[in-house]
Protein backbone atom coordinates (compact mmCIF):
# COMPACT_ATOMS: atom_id res chain seq x y z
CA UNK A 1 0.00 0.00 0.00
CA UNK A 2 1.54 3.15 -1.01
CA UNK A 3 2.35 6.30 1.35
CA UNK A 4 0.38 9.08 2.41
CA UNK A 5 1.12 12.53 3.20
CA UNK A 6 1.94 13.16 6.97
CA UNK A 7 3.76 9.37 6.77
CA UNK A 8 6.91 8.57 8.32
CA UNK A 9 8.84 5.96 7.26
CA UNK A 10 12.56 4.50 7.84
CA UNK A 11 14.29 3.09 4.94
CA UNK A 12 17.67 1.90 3.78
CA UNK A 13 19.16 3.97 1.10
CA UNK A 14 23.27 3.21 -1.10
CA UNK A 15 23.91 6.48 -3.69
CA UNK A 16 26.18 4.85 -6.45
CA UNK A 17 27.34 5.81 -9.93
CA UNK A 18 27.88 3.13 -12.20
CA UNK A 19 31.31 2.00 -10.98
CA UNK A 20 31.40 3.42 -6.97
CA UNK A 21 29.18 4.02 -4.14
CA UNK A 22 28.98 7.23 -2.54
CA UNK A 23 26.69 6.88 0.51
CA UNK A 24 25.07 4.48 2.08
CA UNK A 25 22.96 3.94 5.34
CA UNK A 26 24.28 0.19 5.35
CA UNK A 27 27.58 -0.57 7.48
CA UNK A 28 28.00 -3.91 5.91
CA UNK A 29 27.93 -1.69 2.26
CA UNK A 30 30.34 1.08 3.71
CA UNK A 31 32.95 -1.46 4.69
CA UNK A 32 33.13 -3.79 1.61
CA UNK A 33 32.75 -0.28 -0.66
CA UNK A 34 36.01 0.81 1.16
CA UNK A 35 34.01 4.19 2.12
CA UNK A 36 33.20 3.25 6.07
CA UNK A 37 33.55 6.36 8.45
CA UNK A 38 34.46 5.29 12.07
CA UNK A 39 32.74 8.23 13.69
CA UNK A 40 29.43 7.89 11.70
CA UNK A 41 26.64 5.78 12.81
CA UNK A 42 24.97 3.50 9.98
CA UNK A 43 21.08 3.61 10.50
CA UNK A 44 18.13 3.71 8.90
CA UNK A 45 17.22 7.17 6.93
CA UNK A 46 14.00 8.93 8.67
CA UNK A 47 11.70 9.82 5.54
CA UNK A 48 8.73 12.25 5.77
CA UNK A 49 6.16 11.78 2.87
CA UNK A 50 5.16 15.18 1.09
CA UNK A 51 7.84 17.03 2.56
CA UNK A 52 11.16 17.14 0.59
CA UNK A 53 13.74 14.64 1.52
CA UNK A 54 15.95 13.35 -1.17
CA UNK A 55 15.76 14.08 -4.72
CA UNK A 56 12.17 15.48 -6.07
CA UNK A 57 12.32 12.40 -8.04
CA UNK A 58 13.58 10.21 -5.37
CA UNK A 59 10.62 11.44 -2.72
CA UNK A 60 8.03 10.93 -5.64
CA UNK A 61 9.45 7.02 -6.15
CA UNK A 62 9.54 6.21 -2.23
CA UNK A 63 5.60 7.86 -1.80
CA UNK A 64 4.76 4.81 -4.39
CA UNK A 65 6.58 2.05 -2.55
CA UNK A 66 5.44 -0.05 -0.19
CA UNK A 67 6.35 -1.55 3.19
CA UNK A 68 9.38 -3.97 2.72
CA UNK A 69 9.93 -3.09 -1.08
CA UNK A 70 12.92 -2.84 -2.90
CA UNK A 71 14.00 -0.27 -5.56
CA UNK A 72 16.49 1.04 -7.73
CA UNK A 73 15.78 4.92 -8.79
CA UNK A 74 18.05 5.65 -12.09
CA UNK A 75 18.81 9.89 -12.34
CA UNK A 76 20.15 11.76 -15.24
CA UNK A 77 22.21 14.68 -14.09
CA UNK A 78 19.42 16.96 -14.37
CA UNK A 79 17.80 15.25 -11.65
CA UNK A 80 20.34 15.06 -8.76
CA UNK A 81 23.64 16.56 -8.81
CA UNK A 82 23.23 18.76 -12.51
CA UNK A 83 25.14 19.46 -15.05
CA UNK A 84 29.04 20.14 -14.58
CA UNK A 85 29.68 23.59 -14.74
CA UNK A 86 33.16 24.61 -16.18
CA UNK A 87 32.91 28.35 -14.13
CA UNK A 88 33.28 26.27 -10.79
CA UNK A 89 36.99 25.06 -11.69
CA UNK A 90 39.23 27.83 -10.83
CA UNK A 91 42.47 29.02 -10.26
CA UNK A 92 43.45 30.12 -6.18
CA UNK A 93 46.74 31.56 -5.39
CA UNK A 94 49.31 29.08 -3.84
CA UNK A 95 49.78 31.95 -1.09
CA UNK A 96 45.63 31.71 0.20
CA UNK A 97 46.47 28.50 1.42
CA UNK A 98 49.96 28.98 2.68
CA UNK A 99 48.56 31.69 4.98
CA UNK A 100 45.99 29.09 6.02
CA UNK A 101 48.74 26.77 6.83
CA UNK A 102 47.59 23.93 3.86
CA UNK A 103 49.52 21.77 2.07
CA UNK A 104 47.82 21.58 -1.31
CA UNK A 105 47.73 18.09 -3.25
CA UNK A 106 45.95 16.79 -5.99
CA UNK A 107 42.75 14.81 -4.50
CA UNK A 108 42.56 17.20 -1.45
CA UNK A 109 39.17 18.33 -0.22
CA UNK A 110 39.65 22.28 0.37
CA UNK A 111 37.00 24.74 1.81
CA UNK A 112 37.93 28.16 0.51
CA UNK A 113 35.57 30.88 1.06
CA UNK A 114 32.74 28.95 2.59
CA UNK A 115 33.47 26.19 -0.60
CA UNK A 116 34.26 22.74 -1.01
CA UNK A 117 36.38 21.83 -3.35
CA UNK A 118 38.92 19.18 -5.00
CA UNK A 119 42.88 20.78 -5.82
CA UNK A 120 43.26 19.29 -9.52
CA UNK A 121 46.72 20.42 -9.51
CA UNK A 122 49.64 22.90 -8.47
CA UNK A 123 51.82 24.41 -10.68
CA UNK A 124 53.63 27.61 -10.73
CA UNK A 125 52.19 29.48 -7.28
CA UNK A 126 48.50 28.25 -8.90
CA UNK A 127 46.11 25.89 -7.64
CA UNK A 128 43.54 24.36 -9.36
CA UNK A 129 40.30 23.49 -7.35
CA UNK A 130 37.09 22.03 -8.95
CA UNK A 131 34.06 23.37 -6.90
CA UNK A 132 31.65 21.01 -8.97
CA UNK A 133 30.27 18.73 -6.81
CA UNK A 134 31.52 15.57 -7.28
CA UNK A 135 28.82 13.69 -8.85
CA UNK A 136 28.09 16.72 -11.18
CA UNK A 137 27.10 15.44 -14.61
CA UNK A 138 26.99 11.98 -13.68
CA UNK A 139 24.05 9.52 -13.91
CA UNK A 140 23.66 7.89 -10.34
CA UNK A 141 21.81 5.13 -9.20
CA UNK A 142 19.45 5.61 -5.57
CA UNK A 143 18.58 2.53 -4.51
CA UNK A 144 16.46 1.96 -1.57
CA UNK A 145 14.76 -0.02 0.45
CA UNK A 146 11.32 1.04 2.80
CA UNK A 147 11.65 -1.22 6.04
CA UNK A 148 8.45 0.13 8.69
CA UNK A 149 5.88 2.70 8.40
CA UNK A 150 6.05 4.76 11.84
CA UNK A 151 2.95 4.65 13.59
CA UNK A 152 1.66 6.26 17.06
CA UNK A 153 2.33 10.16 17.60
CA UNK A 154 5.08 9.07 19.75
CA UNK A 155 6.88 7.35 17.89
CA UNK A 156 6.72 9.73 15.26
CA UNK A 157 7.92 12.48 17.33
CA UNK A 158 11.00 10.44 18.66
CA UNK A 159 11.86 9.87 15.01
CA UNK A 160 11.50 13.75 13.94
CA UNK A 161 13.69 14.48 17.16
CA UNK A 162 16.17 11.89 15.36
CA UNK A 163 15.96 13.67 12.07
CA UNK A 164 16.37 17.08 13.19
CA UNK A 165 18.62 16.35 16.21
CA UNK A 166 19.98 13.49 15.91
CA UNK A 167 19.75 10.85 18.89
CA UNK A 168 21.29 13.50 21.23
CA UNK A 169 20.14 13.56 25.10
CA UNK A 170 19.73 17.08 25.65
CA UNK A 171 16.55 16.68 23.57
CA UNK A 172 13.14 15.26 24.97
CA UNK A 173 9.53 15.29 23.39
CA UNK A 174 6.38 14.90 25.38
CA UNK A 175 2.71 14.35 24.01
CA UNK A 176 0.02 14.69 26.53
CA UNK A 177 -3.64 15.16 24.65
CA UNK A 178 -3.12 17.45 21.44
CA UNK A 179 -0.36 18.97 23.26
CA UNK A 180 3.73 18.45 22.52
CA UNK A 181 6.28 19.59 24.53
CA UNK A 182 10.26 19.67 22.82
CA UNK A 183 12.37 20.19 25.82
CA UNK A 184 15.75 21.45 24.71
CA UNK A 185 18.59 20.85 27.75
CA UNK A 186 21.32 22.91 26.88
CA UNK A 187 25.12 23.43 29.17
CA UNK A 188 25.26 26.75 26.68
CA UNK A 189 23.12 28.43 23.74
CA UNK A 190 22.93 26.35 20.35
CA UNK A 191 22.01 27.91 16.88
CA UNK A 192 19.62 25.67 15.99
CA UNK A 193 16.74 27.61 15.44
CA UNK A 194 16.16 26.71 11.62
CA UNK A 195 16.07 22.94 13.12
CA UNK A 196 13.89 23.84 15.53
CA UNK A 197 11.64 25.51 13.17
CA UNK A 198 11.67 22.27 10.41
CA UNK A 199 10.67 19.97 13.73
CA UNK A 200 7.78 22.12 14.16
CA UNK A 201 6.54 22.38 10.06
CA UNK A 202 6.76 18.35 10.16
CA UNK A 203 5.62 17.66 13.40
CA UNK A 204 2.29 20.03 12.52
CA UNK A 205 2.17 18.06 9.12
CA UNK A 206 2.63 14.21 10.77
CA UNK A 207 1.36 13.84 14.22
CA UNK A 208 -2.12 14.72 15.63
CA UNK A 209 -1.16 17.47 17.64
CA UNK A 210 -3.01 21.22 17.28
CA UNK A 211 0.06 22.97 19.84
CA UNK A 212 3.73 22.83 20.32
CA UNK A 213 5.90 24.15 23.33
CA UNK A 214 9.49 24.61 22.65
CA UNK A 215 10.83 25.00 25.97
CA UNK A 216 14.77 25.52 25.97
CA UNK A 217 16.82 24.77 29.24
CA UNK A 218 19.91 25.95 29.94
CA UNK A 219 22.36 24.19 32.99
CA UNK A 220 25.19 25.82 34.91
CA UNK A 221 28.14 24.59 34.70
CA UNK A 222 30.54 24.22 37.29
CA UNK A 223 34.11 25.12 36.84
CA UNK A 224 36.51 22.44 36.75
CA UNK A 225 39.19 22.92 40.23
CA UNK A 226 42.45 22.35 39.52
Amino acid sequence: MASKKGDILRLNYTIRDSSEVFDTTLESVAIKEGIFQKERKYEPAIFIVGMPNFFEKVDGEIEGMSIGEKRTIALEPRDAFGERNPELVRVVPLSEFKRRKVLPFPGLVVDVNGMQGKVQSVSGGRVRVDFNHQLAGKEIFFEAEVLEKVESDEKKAEALVERYFGKEKDVEVKISGKKLDLILNFDKAKNIAMRKNDFVKAALNCLSVDEINIIEKFRRVAESKT
